[in-house]
């Protein structure tokens, strides 16, 4: 089962890297992280260039398009079975994609997942 991370992006280069960084740590490997940067004006699309991983895939809007038509250009090129959206200044445990998974496969009649956020 591939799941794809959701990403919108506007000058976030002081946090973007914790946010990537928390995905490769996943200990589930089947994913693709979609982070889709909506003009920004600092260096977060070079920062987000330096991952070297075939499963980050940037998107540069053209335009300004907002926090809305970001998200949905991002579901729009996510290709997994599930979707798991991630703030770009937030951070995913290491198991929060496996724990997620476990669930779906134990209940397949789920259709939406959601869990407590932590403050920091």
């Amino acid at each position: 089962m591939k799941i794809s991370v959701v990403t919108a992006s506007y000058n976030y280069q002081d946090y973007i890297k914790e946010t990537i960084q928390s995905v490769l740590d996943q200990t589930y490997k089947d994913w693709e992280l979609i982070i889709v940067d909506d003009c920004s004006t600092d260096n977060s699309v070079e920062v987000i260039k330096s991952y070297k991983d075939d499963r980050i895939k940037l998107f540069v809007n053209e335009k300004n398009l907002g926090l809305k038509e970001t998200v949905r250009r991002g579901i729009e090129k996510a290709t997994g079975d599930w979707i798991v959206f991630l703030e770009s200044d937030d951070i995913l445990t290491s198991d929060n994609i496996e724990k997620k998974v476990k669930i779906v496969k134990k209940y397949p009649e789920v259709n939406l997942i959601f869990n407590d956020c932590e403050f920091f």
